[in-house]
């Protein structure tokens, strides 16, 4: 006697259209998931590069510039020798990096776009705030403290 195996035509359908229920619901909220992550991963990047740009200022005992460029949603850090604020041939970029899909550099509030960390790791001036939005117009903040330190600052603070 041979036995059957295998799945009925019924009981296939009846799986597709468990997987069919199930992908209409968690399809949405992944939708609704995704930019949020990207916000906050963008964030966790800059907040990186700006501790960075302040330990390698530090390090080298040199002025470091954070040249942020709003309009094409990027940023550099680089080494500014002579202090012009402005990328020279000889002045090496440390880090560059462009805003992940969906999201975008709204503004800065220091003059031209540009900051820096002296060589003791202290911010110019009286530090400041970097400005990020999702396409679903979320906002999210990095503050720069006068003596250097950065953190992120949600939609809410």
């Amino acid at each position: 006697m041979k036995k059957d195996s295998g799945f009925t035509l019924w009981e296939m359908m009846t799986v597709i259209g468990i997987m069919a229920v199930l992908a209409t619901i968690a399809i949405p909220n992944f939708l609704g998931w995704l930019p949020k992550y990207r916000l906050g991963s963008a964030a966790r990047d800059l907040l990186s590069a700006m501790q960075y740009a302040r330990l390698t200022a530090v390090k080298n005992n040199a002025v470091v510039q954070v040249k942020f460029y709003p309009d094409q949603d990027k940023y550099r850090v680089f080494t500014d020798f002579n202090g012009d604020k402005d990328q020279d041939a000889d002045e090496p970029t440390i880090k560059s990096s462009k805003m992940p899909g969906g999201v975008y550099l709204q503004e800065t509030n220091f003059s031209s776009d540009t900051f820096n960390f002296n060589s003791r790791g202290l911010a110019s001036g009286s530090g400041g705030t970097i400005s990020i939005v999702n396409n679903r117009n979320k906002l999210t903040r990095i503050l720069i403290n006068r003596t250097g330190n950065s953190r992120i600052l949600r939609e809410d603070e």
